[in-house]
């Protein structure tokens, strides 16, 4: 092969690759974007589809492979603290799709450092901040027993709307709290005042045994029955099933009021134990 015939075909080679890289280029760029939201709208009703794709920072003519989805998610979430991304994907070569719902106010917790009220969503996601005490929402707090308050729920004053309270740990067990009262009281996921309705407060504390420190979550409820329950982070939809189906055999049997905690047997079956109200 002359050196002319290399220079040909090498040439053809890198023109051929060129086009490729050009075509590649046209097609796997971002041109559309769309917004699909997931379930009714209340306090996101004036923000429009434009605004989100606005806020998520990517533009037209990106390479749609190389779309940092994580950073999208977070524009959102920041420039509207009562949108939760569920997924952004990529439905085409240049479209992609972002899946939205609402979140909605369904707890709220006071800090004694800044003097405010912090509304959460079930996930402790900071929706807005108040100077006034929050109606119908459950509150949430901290506690060692028989001591102090102890910042458990990491609520200071430099604490922002679109911050999470707490650690992750916290957040599942408030989140996996809220979806398990659904389905234990057969309300809709929709309707959250129904909970909202029946548990006034939700308490984080720890409870201590000759060996060890543990974490307990207190509900308290509007029936005049109190949920205990100690290790949440270990069987907890379980453990909420049990102690609230629990309250309507109480009140069944005359009971208006007490405690009601579930323990593990060694075999591995469940115990409900019942401390009436002293009152």
């Amino acid at each position: 092969m002359t050196k002319k015939s290399k220079i040909i075909i090498i040439t053809t080679v890198l023109s051929v690759l060129a086009l490729m890289l050009i075509l590649f280029g046209a097609v796997f760029c971002l041109y559309k974007q769309d917004v699909v939201f997931v379930g009714e709208r209340e306090n996101t009703l004036n923000i429009t589809n434009e605004q989100i794709i606005n806020s998520a920072g990517l533009k037209k003519g990106d390479s749609i492979l190389l779309i940092d989805k994580d950073m999208a998610i977070n524009n959102i979430e920041r420039a509207y603290p009562y949108i939760k991304v569920i997924q952004i994907s990529t439905v085409s070569p240049i479209k992609i799709e972002i899946r939205i719902r609402e979140r909605y106010e369904m707890y709220y917790a006071y800090s004694d450092t800044s003097k405010l009220y912090y509304v959460l969503d079930e996930e402790l996601k900071v929706l807005r901040i108040s100077e006034t005490l929050p109606n119908g929402l459950t509150k949430i707090e901290s506690t060692i027993l028989g001591d102090s308050s102890i910042d458990i729920l990491g609520i200071t004053s430099n604490t922002v709307v679109c911050d999470f309270l707490s650690n992750e740990n916290y957040r599942s067990i408030t989140y996996n709290l809220f979806f398990s009262m659904i389905n234990t009281l057969n309300i809709e996921n929709a309707n959250r005042e129904g909970i909202k309705a029946l548990v006034t407060n939700v308490q984080f504390a720890k409870g201590y045994t000759l060996k060890e420190t543990y974490d307990r979550i207190i509900i308290s409820t509007n029936k005049g029955f109190t949920i205990d329950i100690g290790k949440p982070q270990i069987e907890l939809v379980d453990k909420v099933n049990v102690c609230f189906s629990a309250i309507d055999e109480f009140i069944s049997k005359g009971e208006t009021a007490g405690t009601i905690k579930v323990t593990y047997l060694d075999n591995g079956e469940e115990r409900i134990n019942f401390i009436k109200s002293d009152s």
